[in-house]
Parts: structure tokens; sequence; C-alpha cells
């Protein structure tokens, strides 16, 4: 059997405006949806704050199983966990093969630079997700600094 973990990115920004992040990983237990554990994940309860976005961004195999990411802006708490400011290089990777789409290793730090644009997207055309940016404009605005894009890479970028 294999199994499917979700893995959540929670977002904060300082008070200099410094872009950060933490992560967090869990099973997803049988019965349960995905989305409801990214919540259960990142410390939300029943009733979440308003304004919070929870956003499926990407997917990637591992030996056992499956890793689903979930970004999560703002995070509830970041003083939770360790938090790190995102490097001024997050980047994605990019398999060179197109009939072998998934890069034979990706770290946190790149499926944190995939999350990033994939939020700067929602954030500039998704009602909901603008509407909430509004609540939280220190820290959208430090999302959507970030190049704007779906999947895969830009070219020139």
């Amino acid at each position: 059997m294999h199994t499917v973990q979700i893995e959540i990115i929670l977002l904060s920004v300082s008070d200099d405006g410094q872009l950060s992040w933490r992560a967090t990983r869990g099973e997803l237990p049988a019965g349960c949806r995905p989305d409801t554990r990214a919540r259960e994940l990142a410390g939300l309860g029943a009733h979440l704050p308003t304004a919070t976005v929870v956003h499926s961004t990407s997917w990637r195999p591992t030996p056992g199983g499956l890793i689903l990411t979930y970004a999560v802006a703002p995070d509830p708490d970041p003083g939770a966990g360790t938090v790190s400011a995102v490097p001024a290089d997050a980047h994605i990777l990019c398999s060179p093969d197109a009939a072998t789409p998934t890069p034979a290793a990706v770290a946190l730090e790149h499926v944190l630079a995939h999350a990033l644009r994939h939020l700067s997207l929602v954030a500039r055309t998704t009602p909901a997700v603008m509407a909430a940016a509004e609540e939280y404009p220190r820290l959208w605005h430090a999302v959507v600094a970030h190049t704007p894009d779906v999947a895969g890479q830009l070219v020139g970028s």
C-alpha cells in the first residue's frame, strides 16, 4: 500500500516585510479529505480565521507514495516552528526530458518556489484569494513579488 502525506508550507511576513516560511507534514488518514488534513496540520480550527488561504499547490512522488503540498497564508502561528526567510535565489526545478516531467530530486525549497509562483498567480486571478490579499497586504505584497505561474518554467526565468 502506498502512503499519502500532506505537506504544508506556511507563509508569514516579518516586521520589516521579509517573506518567511515554515513547513510541516503528516500522513493522510484513511477516509480524511486532503483539504481537511491540510487545515489540521496548519493548526487551523473548524472556524478559519478571516482571509485565510489554504491552497493545494503541487504533488510529487516518494518511494513509498505521494506528497500533496498545500500553501497556507497567513501562518496562524509562526512561532510554532522554525521559520526561515524565503531565499532570494529560490527557484523551481524542471526536468530536461518532456517525457519524464518529474525531476530526479526535489528539495523543499524548490517546492516553496513553485508554491510562491502559484500563489502569485492566484492572488491576481482568483476573486477569493484577491479578497484575502486585501486583508493582509504586507504578506501578499511579498508573495506577488514572485513571478506568477501555474507550473513549469517561464522562458528566461
